[in-house]
């Protein structure tokens, strides 16, 4: 399967999980999604380095989803190859990826 396909299928099904409540984001990812929500709300496109310089800074980022970890990690590889991420599939892909950090980020957190 295409690389793209695969982030986009995963940001999908994280999405769907999360909405249907079988996946319950940890605080670490809820930091991670507002750290790059913050990057989005710029205007300008996410980058991989925006990413990785999340993943380093994450309190810790042991106490992240290993779903959500090895997706953003893809997601920064892609955005990496920039011939490769202007792509339709690949900016889809993106896309979904923001609309889950977007969809973590506003949410309250359990028990809160």
């Amino acid at each position: 399967m295409h690389v793209a396909e695969e982030i986009r299928a995963e940001a999908v099904g994280l999405i769907d999980h999360h909405a249907l409540g079988l996946w319950q984001p940890t605080a670490a990812d809820r930091r991670a999604a507002v750290a790059l929500f913050r990057f989005l709300e710029t205007g300008l496109p996410l980058s991989g380095e925006q990413i990785r310089s999340v993943l380093v800074h994450a309190e810790p980022p042991a106490d992240a989803s290993e779903g959500l970890l090895s997706l953003l990690r893809a997601t920064a590889q892609l955005l990496d190859e920039t011939t490769a991420a202007d792509g339709p599939a690949e900016r889809d892909a993106v896309d979904h990826v923001c609309l889950l950090l977007d969809a973590l980020a506003l949410t309250r957190p359990t028990g809160d």
